[in-house]
């Protein structure tokens, strides 16, 4: 059985706009326009002028030009070292968006959703040793993948083709297809997985890959940070 899963948290606006590759630039730009005039008000403060001056000439930007060139080759600088971190970072630990569009959802509404949308387990799964009387949609998914990339009839698996299959089709991952079985006189259909369905266990993939290097490079960190204490003790 999978691992206990637990819902994804929303990133928070201000995290998606700091590492959006626009806003960012914008983001640095202000900060380095207000280290500016920040720096401008306190050194025409400390010329011992009125705090009235002192504000217009923060306004009209009242610095030497070799300072503008220093502030903005301070900023330029600190921009591209923080750019290389994140590229480094991203190339080892993978970047992943939760918030990227599967069909009607974002991966991370579409899992969560599923994580906490449970029916009754099935009695095949019960039979492996799992002894809860619910389980949720994204483990099912997972765990008849194979099944439902074969396509089911109705004739194979009673729950698959009536419960499961009809549920996840109400979130686009499934759909129902002419049969492929060539003896079929009657024409009947069978469920399958989607091209929606196709795309989001691919995700769910790269975000298994994706926690699995946080997790190692997390143990990684730890033990480093262990080794240093042991050392510095010794």
């Amino acid at each position: 059985m999978p691992e206990e899963q637990q819902k994804i948290k929303y990133p928070g606006f201000l995290n998606k706009v700091w590492h959006d590759p626009i806003w960012s630039k914008v983001i640095y730009t202000g900060i380095i326009l207000l280290l500016g005039l920040l720096y401008s008000f306190i050194v025409t403060v400390f010329k011992n002028i009125s705090l009235k001056q002192a504000l217009i000439d923060t306004i009209y930007f009242d610095l030497k030009l070799y300072l503008v060139f220093i502030f903005v080759s301070i900023g330029l600088l600190s921009y591209g070292l923080i750019y290389r971190f994140r590229q480094k970072r991203n190339k080892r630990i993978g970047n992943f968006d939760v918030e990227q569009p599967i069909g009607n959802f974002t991966f991370r509404e579409l899992y969560n959703a599923l994580l906490t949308t449970t029916i009754n387990t099935p009695i095949k799964v019960l039979q492996t040793g799992f002894s809860e009387p619910k389980i949720n949609l994204l483990t099912l998914f997972v765990l008849y993948q194979r099944q439902l990339n074969r396509g089911i009839e109705w004739s194979h698996d009673h729950f698959t083709y009536y419960d499961l299959g009809p549920t996840l089709m109400t979130y686009g991952l499934t759909e129902k297809t002419p049969t492929k079985n060539k003896l079929d006189s009657i024409g009947s259909d069978m469920i399958q997985t989607s091209q929606i369905g196709y795309d989001f266990y691919a995700l769910l993939e790269r975000w298994r890959i994706h926690n699995d290097l946080l997790q190692k490079e997390t143990l990684v960190n730890t033990d480093t940070g262990n080794t240093l204490k042991k050392e510095t003790k010794e």
